[in-house]
């Protein structure tokens, strides 16, 4: 009996092997706590850039296939390798919106966009028609609208680097207002 004990406490020893999976630079393997059998790294998307997935022991949380990215551990490597942006990938910029007072106001500071080189340039902002209170910016500016958001008004967009800011909107707004204080 004793000989059949000892055999299960090696058996479990020996079963219950360490996993690893890389840590916070993405390239070096540490252990993982006991039954851990994934890791996980961030994505890479067109507009969104890197998301702020980080790397480590566990699995992805629930929907977030588009933010994070999940593999099997392994014993003597982390499988969650270094993720990096395409060689050919361009950056440029647009201006995220957000709620101030009831009115959706661009950001001072414009946010920094990713896409494939091949890929044309698109800022979007709120269209004439968004609810400031329940309207999303996508992607904090970078990348265009939806055909049916295009359609309905809630979004606009534009092909230039910075070309989503409040200065640009102004410019369609100013000859508008003349017009109504005219007719007024």
């Amino acid at each position: 009996m004793k000989v059949l004990v000892i055999l299960i406490g090696v058996f479990s020893a020996v079963s219950a092997e360490e996993m690893k999976c890389n840590g916070a630079d993405g390239a070096t393997a540490e252990a993982c706590d006991d039954g851990v059998v994934a890791c996980t790294s961030p994505v890479w998307s067109e507009y969104g850039g890197m998301s702020a997935q980080a790397y480590g022991c566990g699995a992805c949380p629930a929907d977030s296939t588009a933010t994070c990215a999940q593999c099997d551990a392994k014993a003597d490597e982390g499988c969650n390798v270094k993720v990096a942006a395409p060689a050919d990938a361009q950056t440029f910029e647009c201006f995220d919106y957000s709620l101030v007072k009831e009115a959706l106001v661009a950001s001072k500071t414009a946010t920094t966009c990713n896409a494939n080189k091949a890929t044309a340039i698109k800022c979007n902002s709120p269209g004439t028609a968004a609810v400031a209170k329940t309207y999303k910016v996508a992607n904090k500016g970078c990348g265009g609208c939806t055909e049916a958001a295009i359609k309905d008004k809630t979004c606009s967009e534009c092909c230039k680097t910075k070309c989503n800011s409040a200065s640009t909107l102004a410019f369609v707004l100013a000859p508008l207002l003349a017009v109504i204080f005219h007719v007024l």
